[in-house]
């Protein structure tokens, strides 16, 4: 039987018609809390299993351009917590590529999806609009599905839903749209990695890119500064390891006022806030990490302990999980040339 996209969503919203059901805007704010319950139960068994690596999903050696995870019909890149779990799809089956489409596209391809193939769920935002004024409030499909003099008074709503997509590999007449590339091998003494460098050196949004200066026993971001000081790049024991603890720093800028404006809350050492930017830091360095190919070898020990610790409380705040993740990832697209 095959497994048809089928998006476990309570709430539609029928075109060109207002919902004024209590009970469905009830239904409504259900399903983004299953949503949300689902994501970070995902979440917190993969920490639970692999610590801070389970965010670092990718193969090395394959560059970032063909190992970020697209549709194979539109070409376009997957986006957010989407891109984590179809990279962990991808190397947990042994895909060789990170090319995905629903049950209906690949149909619409001339393809098929092969019988008894299970689909892997990502999340989509369905967007909608909502008048607040109105008792109860009224909820449209589009803008201009609602009278005139109530568009200004409208609200844009994101509601998340799950669908399936399946790799390529789980479908028949579908050709990738991209080659892998060959790997490339780690340099055995220090001397720049390519990939790894040029986060920094080239993809770094240049108007927004910190300074970055070499030196001292301590890596730190100043965010008053908006620079980051690294170690000298020989007194690291690997080279992977000092473009690991670059990428924290890295995550760590982007939570700057002008950027994401991540960091004006971010209290003193020690604190739950600091706590939590820790966490963003070190999710978004193993997304580097992963992107880059690189293989860092320091000891995570103490990660992994610092990891245990927030799973706990994760059970008891289901959108912690997801806004840490999500936060990360807004801030590596940020540092691989996005825009805030």
């Amino acid at each position: 039987m095959h497994n048809k996209q089928n998006p476990r969503y309570v709430n539609t919203i029928e075109t060109g018609e207002a919902i004024r059901s209590p009970h469905k805007l009830k239904a409504m704010s259900k399903a983004k809390k299953d949503v949300y319950q689902q994501v970070t139960d995902r979440i917190i068994e993969g920490l639970q299993t692999k610590g801070l690596q389970w965010f670092k999903p990718w193969n090395a050696g394959q560059g970032m351009g063909a190992m970020m995870p697209i549709n194979n019909t539109t070409g376009k890149a997957y986006r957010g917590l989407n891109q984590l779990f179809l990279c962990i799809e991808q190397t947990a089956n042994g895909y060789e590529h990170n090319e995905w489409l629903t049950y209906k596209q690949a149909a619409k391809a001339g393809g098929n999806v092969v019988k008894g193939s299970t689909g892997t769920e990502i999340v989509f935002w369905n967007i909608s609009y909502v008048d607040r004024t109105a008792s109860p409030a009224k909820f449209y499909r589009k803008v201009t599905d609602a009278p005139a003099n109530v568009r200004p008074l409208l609200e844009k709503v994101f509601s998340p839903r799950l669908w399936n997509v399946f790799n390529i590999a789980q479908c028949e007449g579908i050709e990738p749209r991209r080659k892998p590339m060959t790997p490339v091998e780690p340099a055995e003494q220090f001397n720049p990695i390519g990939e790894a460098d040029k986060v920094y050196a080239e993809l770094y949004p240049t108007k927004h890119k910190p300074t970055l200066g070499h030196g001292g026993a301590s890596a730190f971001y100043a965010p008053m500064r908006h620079h980051v000081q690294m170690p000298k790049p020989e007194t690291f024991v690997t080279n992977d390891d000092y473009y690991k603890t670059l990428f924290h720093e890295l995550v760590h800028s982007t939570g700057h006022e002008d950027i994401l404006n991540r960091l004006n809350k971010v209290a003193a050492f020690g604190s739950e806030d600091y706590s939590k930017e820790e966490l963003v830091a070190e999710i978004g360095a193993q997304f580097l990490v992963g992107l880059t190919g690189i293989e860092p070898k320091d000891d995570h020990a103490n990660s992994q302990a610092y990891v245990n610790n927030w799973v706990k409380q994760l059970k008891d705040k289901p959108k912690m999980a997801l806004s840490a993740a999500n936060k990360a990832m807004k801030a590596v697209d940020f540092i691989m040339g996005g825009e805030a």
